[in-house]
């Protein structure tokens, strides 16, 4: 190649290299439209029909003339993309019932934040009990691009469960006997605890000698009464110590395909660990109890207090998930094996108590279902 050729095509290269930095340099220092906050979330504590927002954009940086923004209720496909990103299940806020004062607004010569609009979401007495509602609202502009990832805001509503039943446990237990067959690869235990006081041992759920969760083990001189773990063929304990008369939201997960555990109490992982095990067949041993081990020869191990949402799943549940649905799941999960609210709702006949979701029957020593004077409160 001719050497003064070279040098052309090199400092051609070069002069295009410049050029696209310049580009880049010049497309950050450009002013974008965006909304401050990508998520609004919102108890729905009271009563109310009608809730209203102020719903606001900004620019990154103040341009010289006025800029006109538009704001519009996003797809359905767009909250399904930040469900599956993010592990929720949201459910869509019905458009109908949703007003804003005017579908536009103006940011001003010099400023920075849009004169607000006013979004009205009514019709929120309708809303079910449990569930988490979201409602996906976009900014644009004709004259400004808008900022990657945050022209989408996201009006979270949740209406709260008022728990006010729950089963007592004094002695009293559940005994489960799974199809034949029934092997746990990954699995979450569940429960809603409240502990009057501390025994020896005492059993949340699970199969003795092969994955159960409880309190303590005293008796056995391994780990103080009030100290949640996990024990079987594989095992670990929390280091933070559980309280009496106080409600907890406890979890067990392991995800089989990763070999990861963990304990979560009240949404927040208090411990984990790794494993290497294929899973486990909850009708083995002694089977599946709940409350106690009904005729154990080591000691009965009975859990003295309250007891509500017990569920077991076939999946490892995410934080997210734990999070989000304290209160109460949909019966219809995918993955939910065993599901006892114990909030009265359940039919409890000569012994034996039927699921939440309709599949396996229960043998129980009678559960109590008793009113509470406040409802069920997880700190």
């Amino acid at each position: 190649m001719n050497k003064h050729r070279f040098n052309y095509l090199v400092l051609g290269g070069m002069a295009l290299l410049m050029s696209a930095c310049n580009n880049s340099e010049s497309d950050l220092l450009e002013p974008k439209l965006y909304f401050e906050n990508r998520e609004y979330v919102f108890s729905l504590e009271d009563e109310s029909e009608v809730k209203s927002f102020d719903l606001s954009s900004r620019l990154s940086s103040m341009v010289s003339s006025q800029v006109d923004v538009s704001y519009v209720i996003a797809d359905k496909s767009v909250l399904d993309e930040y469900n599956t990103q993010y592990g929720t299940a949201y459910e869509m806020f019905d458009a109908s019932n949703v007003k804003l004062s005017s579908a536009t607004s103006t940011i001003p010569s010099g400023k920075l934040y849009a004169e607000n609009v006013q979004l009205e979401l009514s019709n929120l007495e309708t809303l079910e009990e449990g569930k988490t509602y979201a409602l996906p609202v976009r900014v644009q502009s004709t004259s400004i691009s808008t900022l990657p990832g945050t022209s989408i805001a996201y009006f979270i509503l949740s209406k709260p469960l008022k728990i006010t039943k729950v089963g007592t446990f004094n002695s009293n237990y559940i005994s489960v006997k799974f199809p034949v067959g029934t092997y746990f690869s990954s699995f979450t235990y569940e429960a809603l605890v409240y502990i009057d006081r501390f025994g020896d041992n005492n059993t949340i759920m699970g199969t003795e000698g092969k994955m159960i969760l409880r309190i303590g083990d005293a008796g056995g001189g391994v780990t103080p009464r009030d100290i949640l773990e996990v024990a079987g063929t594989q095992g670990y304990k929390v280091k933070e110590a559980l309280q009496a008369k106080r409600w907890y939201h406890i979890a067990l997960t392991y995800d089989q395909p990763l070999g990861k555990t963990a304990i979560y109490v009240n949404g927040a992982k208090w411990a984990g660990s790794d494993w290497g095990i294929p899973g486990f067949d909850p009708n083995s041993d002694v089977g599946f109890n709940i409350g106690k081990i009904p005729g154990f020869q080591w000691g009965e191990r009975p859990l003295y207090g309250k007891m509500c949402e017990l569920r077991v799943w076939s999946v490892a549940r995410t934080e997210n998930q734990l999070k989000q649905n304290v209160l109460g799941v949909d019966p219809k999960s995918e993955g939910l094996a065993l599901y006892y609210k114990l909030n009265g709702t359940e039919v409890e006949e000569g012994g034996v108590i039927k699921d939440a979701t309709g599949r396996i029957n229960g043998t129980t020593n009678g559960i109590r279902i008793a009113t509470l004077d406040t409802p069920v409160a997880i700190e």
